[in-house]
């Protein structure tokens, strides 16, 4: 064999070599992909699969919520802390996880959808009540003027802390505000200038309801019971809280010495409206439902709005 012959095929070992190599670091990269792939895939059905088992888990405790409200229904006409209701469901097993929740009652809470009026316009008692109530907390009071425009059906700014189109097209992004009723208090966020803090201090203390609602003695907060009146201070307020009867107070007259009486806001010791959140922790999924929950007497409860994730 000549020394061309040998050079020859000493290039073709070389060449069946790289190509062999090739194809091996081919075959490692299309398996290591293919695996890779299929553990996102099952991750990605894992996480779908306990997110529906998650939210049926979630449903159960809605469900409970309900049968807890209309069994209170059936017991008293009276609405208060000490009742079954107002006792958070700590975290039970399940399996795989653990579920809890808690019910609120937004009685005891500023509606906000009351700025408005049924005519859908601003209603300038509740206006008063809220920018009280903003006081209380040490917040500006100029954003109840905003919130009132926010609401009310008219696209002319209220005097003088009003905002209307011309405002909001002016926002970067640019929006328009709805000027109707909102199902959400998370659109207070929405008004020009305000501040994540100013919200969270603000949000447990109002509520977004069907316009008219009252509001509970039973349940309400320091500042929404300082934002009946001008007459209520917080030690007043912490009074009506501290002296409740353990059963709650049963009508407003045993009030009679303690509230003004020129209050216009509506109260009362019951409630219709409640607020359940269930947080669900099952597998790698955490979950957390907000559910609008409207009582209607001891015939039952309906869920009007559901929402997961954000409140």
């Amino acid at each position: 064999m000549n020394s061309n012959s040998i050079q020859a095929a000493g290039t073709q070992s070389g060449v069946a070599l790289i190509t062999a190599m090739l194809i091996v670091a081919l075959a490692t990269i299309l398996t290591g992909t293919a695996l890779w792939d299929f553990h996102l895939d099952q991750r990605r059905t894992e996480s779908l699969l306990y997110s529906d088992l998650g939210f049926n888990y979630a449903l159960g405790a809605e469900a409970w919520a309900a049968r807890t409200l209309v069994e209170d229904a059936e017991d008293d006409d009276v609405d208060h802390p000490e009742e079954a209701w107002a006792t958070n469901l700590p975290p039970l097993p399940i399996d795989g996880g653990t579920v809890d929740g808690a019910l609120a009652d937004l009685h005891g809470r500023f509606n906000i959808n009351n700025l408005a009026d049924a005519d859908g316009k601003t209603d300038a008692e509740a206006v008063s009540q809220f920018e009280r109530l903003l006081t209380s907390l040490d917040l500006d009071s100029r954003w109840a003027g905003l919130l009132a425009d926010w609401i009310d059906a008219d696209i002319n700014p209220n005097f003088p802390d009003g905002a209307e189109d011309t405002v909001y097209l002016g926002q970067e992004p640019p929006y328009r505000p709805p000027n109707r009723i909102v199902t959400s208090i998370s659109e207070i966020l929405a008004l020009p200038e305000m501040d994540l803090e100013t919200f969270n201090t603000l949000a447990p203390h109002v509520s977004a309801l069907p316009r008219g609602t009252t509001i509970n003695v039973n349940t309400a907060t320091v500042p929404v019971l300082m934002s009946l009146s001008d007459d209520i201070s917080a030690s007043d307020a912490a009074s009506i809280i501290e002296d409740r009867p353990e059963d709650g107070y049963e009508n407003l007259t045993e009030l009679s010495d303690v509230l003004p009486e020129e209050i216009s806001a509506p109260l009362s010791v019951r409630s219709q409206y409640f607020r359940l959140a269930v947080r669900v922790n099952i597998g790698s999924v955490e979950l957390t439902m907000y559910s609008l929950l409207e009582r209607e007497g001891s015939a039952g409860v309906r869920t009007i709005l559901r929402s997961t994730g954000i409140d």
